[in-house]
């Protein structure tokens, strides 16, 4: 491993955020900007873990989340490269004369290495959107939510199925609170330029037509078997429906390196924030294996279809518009079914209303 040169934070701040990954963002930026609104001195820290300009950089302006204070830009490594250089980089600036608590969110790698690194230290360590389980601990997001919420002081759950994943592992109550889903809260900040008419151009992609809106990016995802039998799938549609697919850099290196055919589809670079949701908005069915698409589908009462065996967020099934299909063969009649079924009215979930923020604020306060 190469030597890692880093600067070590002097300043003393309230409180520290960390981020790394997409979903990241969505979730941080009305918890950031409410704690700072209110004065608090924020040490803002990205690790670099997407490092594309097109999954960070447009993101943060289309959803007014300032600058990080420190990027670490760990970037292009295999997981466990980039979660010991994560730990090993958050090590200087995470320490007590700086700072005593650490908000780290979701479950991606840097989740994992924020919430390490503040333990090692004795920093207190808050997890927003905890609880969530899928069963497949094959999944590297699953194992990080566990061991997240293993070690967290606080737990922030979005819903109250999370809960209840919490209390049967025997973690403490006294440790949870349901806060709600704080993706929501971008989302209804932003919902009225999200579902506008006027921010919908599909000729900018070539579309003149119903389409779909395919995005992947699950290593489980990116092979041969299971890549082909989706595309091969999807294509069978194509005489009547664009696909649109905005290409996480996985897929897109994955595509390129195996010279997959992909002409029958739309791939685009990944979108800003709210021209995304927007085309999503606008779609006939979204297929995805992303976890915040099923969520942000939910809310917008949009058919969804998720390329996985299994979801860590089963209210989507329960009371929302998503349907867990799995990967084979079957996908062709999943979505003949999905397209020729009336779509049932969603069932308004609890706490999703763009107040998390200010709940998550309100106990912290308290603590």
């Amino acid at each position: 491993m190469p030597t890692i040169m880093v600067i070590v934070t002097k300043t003393k701040y309230d409180i520290a955020m960390l981020v790394g990954a997409r979903p990241n963002f969505v979730k941080v930026a009305p918890l950031l900007n409410k704690f700072e609104e209110n004065d608090f001195n924020v040490l803002f820290i990205h690790t670099g873990q997407h490092w594309d300009k097109n999954m960070s950089d447009d993101i943060f302006q289309d959803i007014g989340l300032r600058n990080p204070d420190i990027n670490l830009n760990i970037q292009k490594k295999s997981m466990n490269q980039q979660l010991g250089t994560m730990i090993a980089e958050l090590d200087c600036h995470l320490i007590p004369e700086n700072v005593n608590s650490l908000f780290v969110f979701g479950d991606v790698t840097s989740t994992l290495a924020g919430a390490i690194a503040s333990k090692n230290n004795s920093i207190d360590c808050f997890h927003v959107e905890a609880g969530l389980r899928s069963g497949n601990l094959f999944a590297p997001e699953e194992r990080n939510r566990i061991m997240v919420d293993a070690i967290s002081d606080k737990l922030y759950t979005p819903s109250s199925d999370a809960v209840k994943n919490l209390l049967n592992e025997n973690i403490s109550e006294e440790k949870i609170e349901n806060v709600g889903n704080i993706m929501i809260d971008t989302l209804v900040k932003n919902y009225d330029q999200i579902t506008s008419i006027d921010n919908f151009d599909p000729s900018e992609f070539g579309i003149d037509r119903d389409y779909f809106v395919l995005t992947l990016h699950r290593p489980i995802n990116l092979s041969d078997q299971n890549l082909q039998i989706i595309f091969d799938s999807i294509s069978e549609f194509t005489n009547n429906y664009d696909v649109l697919i905005p290409a996480h850099p996985r897929l897109k290196d994955y595509v390129n390196s195996n010279n997959i055919d992909t002409s029958k589809f739309k791939v685009i670079d990944p979108q800003p924030y709210i021209k995304f949701l927007n085309l999503v908005y606008n779609s006939s069915l979204c297929l995805t294996d992303s976890g915040g698409l099923q969520e942000e589908t939910t809310f917008l009462n949009k058919k969804c279809l998720t390329l996985r065996e299994e979801t860590e967020r089963p209210i989507t099934v329960e009371k929302g518009t998503n349907k867990v299909i799995g990967v084979n063969k079957n996908i062709i009649n999943e979505i003949n079914d999905s397209l020729n079924t009336k779509l049932a009215t969603y069932n308004e979930i609890d706490l999703w209303d763009g107040k998390t923020s200010q709940r998550i604020f309100e106990d912290f306060n308290e603590w």
